[in-house]
């Protein structure tokens, strides 16, 4: 039975892949072949990335005689990167997967349930952790070379005994926020906050790793004398620079000793904190007078309902929005300094294209609509049965979008525009670009989700994290912003940044236009068959 669940999370991995679903007909060896190079494309861009990173200080930790603190600090990225990444599934995998109260009814034990589930994160973090630990070990083996007993002691660690490691670390902080969330009533607050906590600190790390990297390279026995203090880590480092078996058979001993711990902990609670009620608190009845809605209002609190509900759903979808306020703060924050620097007056003009260009980027990654058909799942029968025009239902998920994303990035458009004090022409633009940018990824995004549409998902985070319309629709907006940002590459001399701007802002209306017009008509249609 256990093999068979293994094979249950393979094939979902692969649908989560390739974007098909047992619901459709199989999918093309084209569209195959095309989410096959987007991954691709995505994990070597990430690597590279990273390469750079390790390339910078792989020579100078070697020269220092600091082998061992290069494989510690690549260890410590390599588990930051697989518990951030996994962390956010963990806990919709192991004890919100909707097919989990018919899996316990039936004959099978639940430690194999369990079992499955966690083999599904090890493979996610796994993933996640090869973007980092196949650059870090290019990037040694060109500056300086493995020995044998180095290379098998680094691969046994990066990609076995890491990947658990970090497992175990995730599944546990995802069992917390289960008990967490079912003893204040299900409320998706606490999820939410805890998920921005770590999103925060790790964007703040990313965004200075630059600084770090130069700092180590340049200083590495400041690092050396606090990683050093670690012991796991330092263990990493001896087995992997010199090929300690000694070493290695601690490592081993600590990562496989929490992983048991923490499948010793999650087996005793798995069954409890599955089945858990998570309704509301319960709410004294006051008598009061009922109003009637109109079915534009009800549709649309029923698409706010379904986003406030679900952790998953927010965070996925609506970053952007956080991200944007975050951005308008950091700039009232940063804005004498800024402005005092003594280049300021002649990079204006590129702060100020560049601004526009990230609200767009902030845009882009507000997907309220990619997922919101796929989300229905089995209920779509029941908004299909409503008496309303179908076309309502859509508007309605377009609202929720525009009401999410919209007053976000005009927000950080006006901080942007008190702080830069541009023209009159570029600061219409960056009011009027991001707001446009904002609608297009609400039209693009629902009607991705109609083309592929997908309703067989297991738990919520599948939908709003790795559903093809999600990935389509990003990678669709990014994609359109490339030729204005290489127009204002090569002819920003010779052209108006701001008139750049608003012919782009004027194309991305006429698809708005159009991509609207397409969903109140064969949109529609698409919506009532599925």
């Amino acid at each position: 039975m256990l093999k068979a669940l293994f094979a249950v999370r393979l094939e979902a991995l692969k649908s989560w892949l390739t974007g098909s679903s047992r619901l459709k007909k199989a999918q093309s060896k084209g569209k195959l072949i095309g989410f096959t190079l987007l991954m691709l494309y995505a994990f070597v861009a990430l690597g590279f990335l990273f390469w750079r990173i390790f390339d910078g200080i792989a020579l100078p930790f070697h020269m220092a005689g600091l082998d061992w603190l290069y494989f510690a600090m690549a260890a410590l990225m390599c588990f930051a990167l697989m518990f951030v990444g996994s962390i956010f599934m963990a806990k919709a995998q192991l004890y919100e997967a909707r097919d989990n109260d018919l899996l316990l009814s039936m004959p099978i034990k639940p430690r194999d349930i369990l079992l499955s589930r966690m083999f599904m994160l090890w493979v996610v973090a796994l993933v996640f952790g090869l973007m980092t630990a196949v650059p870090a070990l290019i990037a040694w083996e060109q500056s300086v070379s493995f020995d044998g007993t180095g290379l098998g002691a680094y691969i046994i660690i990066f990609v076995l005994l890491l990947p658990l490691f970090a497992l175990a670390v995730s599944a546990l902080f995802g069992w917390l926020l289960s008990v967490v969330s079912a003893r204040l009533g299900g409320s998706s607050l606490v999820s939410v906050l805890l998920s921005l906590i770590f999103l925060g600190a790790y964007m703040y790390f990313a965004f200075r790793m630059n600084t770090l990297i130069s700092a180590l390279a340049q200083n590495p026995d400041a690092a050396a004398g606090a990683l050093g203090a670690v012991a796991v880590l330092r263990w990493i480092g001896s087995a992997c620079a010199a090929g300690n078996p000694g070493a290695l058979a601690k490592t081993a001993l600590i990562m496989l000793g929490s992983f048991a711990l923490a499948y010793f902990i999650l087996e005793k609670t798995f069954i409890k904190t599955a089945t858990a009620r998570r309704g509301g608190a319960k709410k004294k009845y006051v008598a009061r007078e009922e109003r009637a809605a109109t079915p534009r209002s009800a549709l649309l609190r029923r698409e706010w309902m379904r986003f406030l509900s679900s952790s998953a759903y927010i965070l996925n979808c609506g970053l952007g929005a956080f991200m944007a306020l975050a951005g308008a703060v950091v700039l009232l924050i940063k804005k004498d300094a800024l402005l005092s620097l003594p280049v300021y007056p002649m990079l204006a003009p590129m702060l100020q294209v560049s601004l526009a260009a990230g609200l767009c980027f902030f845009a882009a990654t507000i997907l309220v609509t990619a997922p919101s058909v796929s989300l229905e799942g089995r209920s779509l029968w029941i908004a299909q049965s409503l008496p309303v025009d179908t076309r309502e239902i859509l508007r309605a998920k377009l609202r929720l979008h525009n009401m999410i994303a919209i007053p976000p990035l005009l927000v950080c458009s006006a901080v942007s525009v008190l702080v830069l004090r541009p023209d009159a022409l570029m600061s219409l633009s960056l009011f009027l670009l991001p707001a446009l940018f904002g609608l297009f990824a609400g039209v693009l995004g629902l009607a991705e989700n109609l083309r592929h549409p997908s309703f067989d998902w297991v738990n919520e985070t599948q939908a709003v994290k790795s559903g093809a319309s999600v990935m389509l629709t990003m990678f669709i907006s990014w994609g359109v912003m490339i030729p204005p940002v290489l127009v204002y590459v090569f002819f920003g001399e010779s052209i108006n940044p701001a008139a750049i701007c608003l012919v782009f802002a004027a194309l991305i209306a006429l698809l708005c236009f159009l991509l609207y017009r397409w969903l109140m008509t064969r949109g529609a249609e698409i919506y009532k068959t599925l």
